[in-house]
């Protein structure tokens, strides 16, 4: 993501070309034959497009409307190549609710560094301070999307899980025990990352988003702008089960406002001009005027908060958003997740959790069709199975972006469910019958001729 204003250089963001567009993923993956990078792509004569979904199957929670870019998404793009992209890894086995899983990190096109962290543990392991005789299944996936150096969201990367895993209240109230983990792990970077000379701390920050599957529901804690959406009855409907912590958000708006703070909208024409020039936001009248300004215009406006200047309401890390030493106004940047929890039913298709880069140029159907494109004309090859199709899924939604010209980091974690692994089942076996009905057919045929 791009939350800050200014384009200063950073000792942390300097070329590393030899791991462009690696995943970057917890050490703890248990079994590494879980997964497979490589895989073998089979060309296609024809493509077809599946049919746009409507507005109405939607859940838009910020009420935005997202602008989109004359690009025309066809299979065609899973073969297009890029500098430094390697091909998502993917699962090679279920894992009790979760069918399948893919997820790749990329540095995008107009950046020479990745600053995102993806964090996958199929099956959490027992703590040694858990009292639980019997440790149940629990996955965990987590985005960090870094700003301003990639320091902060290693440390998440590395040392979230553990915070979450280690506190009291897991797994016996996973809300709490994300809420706790924030602040512990945000305190645990600040100690280990800033030293009593102030000019020396660690300015990095992150947004996170991060769920985990435990006892067929699942538990989404967001920070800042990262997404998570689901695909529901094959696709009919899309739900966004996350809410975005932008300065334009209504309440997150009015608690910059309320704490002291000011929202203004930057066209990024100076990043060092005087902040007396700045034209603040009085009031939500105001607000809607200045989305709808942002919402037609051709230059990439932003909304950004005051004396911050970060682009995003809640995250962990940025000290100097958040400490009264910098300059800052405490309580405005927060590192309070949101915590959705939702139950995971049999028509449920599956998840996509996804950086703010995946959204800033693709609406929530767009991105679902893109799946669905997938299931639907590659899933009719005989040999393709659910994981390589995830895999694959999660490869079109983050060249999609690309097509569409995304200048962020982009990081995409596609989870099948139950929805998807039917709809599959489904369809092998209208192909197998199919494929039957014309075998008598011709017999019937060859049968009618000989007599």
């Amino acid at each position: 993501m791009e939350p800050h204003k200014t384009n200063k250089s950073n000792s942390n963001n300097k070329k590393r070309k030899t791991t462009i567009g690696v995943p970057t993923i917890s050490k703890n993956l248990g079994n590494p034959s879980l997964f497979k990078k490589d895989v073998k792509r089979k060309t296609i004569n024809s493509v077809k497009e599946i049919p746009k979904l409507s507005d109405k199957n939607g859940i838009n929670i910020n009420g935005t409307n997202d602008k989109v870019k004359s690009t025309v998404l066809t299979l065609d793009l899973l073969s297009k190549k890029y500098d430094y992209y390697e091909l998502p890894k993917y699962s090679l086995k279920p894992t009790g609710s979760l069918k399948s899983y893919s997820f790749n990190t990329y540095q995008g096109l107009c950046k020479d560094y990745n600053e995102d962290k993806i964090s996958i543990v199929s099956l959490v392991k027992k703590p040694t301070s858990s009292i639980l005789k019997t440790w149940p299944k629990i996955s965990y996936f987590a985005i960090f999307d870094g700003h301003g150096g990639e320091d902060c969201s290693e440390f998440l990367k590395e040392n979230f899980l553990k915070y979450l895993t280690e506190n009291k209240n897991f797994p016996f109230d996973i809300k709490l025990s994300m809420i706790e983990a924030f602040q512990k792990v945000e305190e645990a970077f600040f100690k280990e990352k800033c030293s009593d000379n102030m000019e020396e701390c660690e300015k990095s920050g992150s947004c996170a988003l991060v769920a985990v599957f435990f006892d067929n529901k699942i538990y989404i804690a967001n920070l800042g702008d990262s997404r998570a959406i689901m695909s529901v009855n094959g696709g009919t409907k899309v739900k966004q089960l996350t809410v975005d912590h932008k300065p334009d958000d209504i309440k997150e708006f009015e608690r910059a406002i309320k704490n002291g703070s000011k929202i203004y909208l930057d066209d990024n024409d100076d990043p060092y001009r005087d902040p007396e020039q700045l034209e603040f936001i009085k009031d939500k009248k105001e607000l809607e005027k200045m989305k709808l300004i942002k919402e037609n215009s051709t230059e990439d406006k932003v909304f950004r908060v005051y004396p911050s200047d970060l682009a995003v309401m809640r995250t962990v890390g940025d000290i100097k958003a958040k400490k009264k030493e910098f300059g800052a106004i405490p309580g405005t940047i927060i590192n309070i997740p949101d915590v959705f929890i939702f139950d995971i039913n049999s028509n449920d298709d599956f998840i996509i959790l996804g950086c703010d880069g995946i959204f800033d140029d693709l609406s929530n159907e767009e991105i679902v069709n893109a799946a669905w494109m997938v299931f639907k004309n590659r899933g009719k090859e005989k040999n393709y199975e659910i994981n390589e199709l995830s895999m694959e899924a999660c490869d079109l939604i983050i060249k999609y972006a690309l097509e569409k010209e995304s200048t962020d980091n982009l990081s995409c974690i596609f989870i099948g469910l139950d929805g998807l692994e039917k709809y599959l089942k489904m369809d092998k076996l209208k192909k197998k019958v199919n494929n039957s009905m014309n075998n008598f057919k011709k017999e019937f045929k060859r049968s009618s001729t000989i007599k």
